[in-house]
């Protein structure tokens, strides 16, 4: 005899192990996108399976991974201790779950039409996109969105390059992001393609959790690599805010001299605070025959003693493709930054 229709298809019951937690699950749902959407403040960042912010310890129950988990951020011993990606895990079963949950309150996600107000080329074939929203948007620092043009089924993820609006107001009533564009990639090409002032944009948001440490004071190294500078800008403008001692280290790299954008907005920050931003542009490929009179190389060359002189009293921020995020972790952890002090966002471009 078959199970009673109401037994088969009702939700799953995830309850998190030492706490008074407990949520539903629709059946095969996610389990990160079902508790986030439930407003379970849930540690996590990319959402695609590459950063392993949302790594969960399975304590009973069965879910199926959409990627194999032995090719994920998580290592051997993790996985045989019962580890799974809570953004890549099909829920099969009622659940029960280890994992530390963020005990601060994080902005809904809301999906808010809006329209672009804002399009401007910059270096590096980079694109400076504001939206103005029909609604106001709350967002913490470092947070990101997905965009989708009115229409298309083509949607991707940026983060927001602006500070995040007061926690006692209304919202932000506009949002900015840095777009690389990338050839082959349908939203970006979109895009390039002409001056988008006009057009309806569907933005889904906000996601992430960079881990804005809430030692305001402490100073901070923020390495970002090409658009992984847009979260650092907005982590760095919101510190500013909240603290009149803590000294900002920003190492922006790119590839050559004509790929530096968004130089007026690392300026503004300066200006901002006189003597507190220190930014340091290096460049990866730039002819030894030009007149860049800067620093060459990797972002990981420039993290030396000279630029700090005791990396165990910084927080890192570190932002951009997923290599260059993991050798920058690397570098840090070696010249004595803590692993919780490390804040990472890695891109992982889709649809090229």
């Amino acid at each position: 005899m078959s199970a009673p229709l109401t037994k088969r298809f009702s939700p799953w019951r995830v309850t998190v192990q030492g706490s008074d937690t407990s949520f539903e699950v629709r059946r095969n749902d996610l389990l990160l996108r079902s508790a986030l959407a439930q407003g379970i403040a849930y540690p996590h960042n990319c959402r695609v399976g590459t950063c392993g912010r949302c790594k969960t310890r399975l304590v009973d129950g069965h879910v199926t991974p959409l990627v194999d988990f032995a090719l994920s951020p998580l290592t051997h011993e993790e996985l045989k201790q019962g580890y799974i990606l809570a953004c890549q895990a099909q829920v099969r079963s009622d659940l029960c779950i280890d994992v530390e949950l963020d005990q601060r309150a994080l902005p809904p996600q809301r999906t808010i039409a809006s329209h672009v107000v804002g399009w401007r080329r910059l270096g590096g074939d980079v694109l400076d996109l504001r939206l103005r929203l029909d609604e106001p948007l709350m967002f913490s620092a470092g947070q990101y969105a997905s965009i989708a043009p009115s229409g298309s089924f083509v949607r991707r993820s940026y983060s927001f390059y602006d500070a995040p609006p007061a926690a006692d107001g209304p919202g932000a009533d506009g949002v900015g992001f840095l777009i690389k564009r990338l050839p082959g990639g349908q939203l970006s090409e979109w895009l390039f393609a002409e001056d988008r002032r006009g057009c309806k944009i569907w933005l889904e948001g906000p996601f992430g959790q960079m881990g804005v440490d809430v030692e305001q004071d402490r100073d901070a190294l923020c390495v970002a690599g090409g658009t992984g500078l847009a979260p650092i800008l907005s982590i760095v403008a919101d510190r500013l805010k909240r603290t009149t001692k803590a000294i900002f280290t920003i190492v922006f790299g790119v590839r050559g001299k004509a790929d530096l954008f968004a130089t007026d907005r690392l300026r503004q920050l300066q200006e901002r605070a006189p003597g507190r931003v220190q930014v340091l542009p290096i460049l990866s490929d730039e002819p030894a025959s030009s007149s860049w009179q800067g620093r060459r190389g990797l972002v990981t060359e420039a993290l030396t003693s000279e630029l700090c002189s005791d990396y165990s009293q910084v927080d890192a921020f570190v932002c951009g493709r997923t290599p260059m995020v993991e050798a920058v972790e690397s570098r840090l952890k070696d010249l004595g930054v803590a692993a919780t002090r490390i804040h990472t966002d890695k891109f992982q471009p889709t649809g090229v």
